[in-house]
């Protein structure tokens, strides 16, 4: 079995610090390595003051060294337009394309849809805007909170981190 890796998207400013430290935990229960990653390597400051250092930028991921994408939430996602900026959709459809797990949390969610990888794909969501971007990129739109369709895992309530560490171990048969 290879190593298990995967790299987590921040905004540069306002992703959710609960998600991102959740992940670092119960990522690091499972051995599943991860690399974080973000515009630029700068500091990045979490909507409630923590701060990360990107072990890299967005552009220098290699989804064949990779086993997954998780795209964080947080109000980064919508502040600076993240699911518009055309070089992330690129890697995360790369990622989808070179058959990695591409993961959405909450409003990340909105990335992997502009991404262009949902057609036909089952998609956990319950907010409106979400639903609607789902559908305008030919995703489907549940009311499950954890859907794995495709190779597309997501989350729509960022409060349960817990069971999608679970699925995604399971999915890259890590457990």
């Amino acid at each position: 079995m290879e190593e298990a890796k995967v790299a987590i998207i921040i905004s540069p400013r306002n992703f959710r610090d609960e998600t991102v430290s959740m992940l670092d935990l119960l990522l690091a229960k499972k051995d599943i390595k991860k690399v974080v990653a973000s515009v630029n390597q700068k500091d990045c400051k979490g909507y409630h003051g923590a701060v990360v250092k990107p072990d890299a930028t967005f552009n220098e991921l290699d989804p064949v060294r990779m086993s997954a994408i998780i795209l964080a939430d947080g109000p980064g996602i919508d502040s600076f337009r993240m699911y518009d900026y055309r070089p992330l959709l690129d890697v995360v459809k790369l990622f989808h394309d070179n058959k990695r797990m591409v993961v959405g949390i909450g409003n990340g969610i909105k990335i992997v849809a502009r991404s262009n990888v949902l057609r036909d794909t089952k998609v956990a969501s319950t907010e409106k805007e979400t639903e609607n971007l789902v559908t305008l990129y030919h995703g489907v739109p549940t009311k499950g909170h954890l859907v794995l369709d495709k190779g597309v895992l997501t989350l729509s309530d960022p409060g349960k981190i817990d069971e999608l560490v679970v699925r995604l171990s399971e999915a890259l048969g890590t457990v």
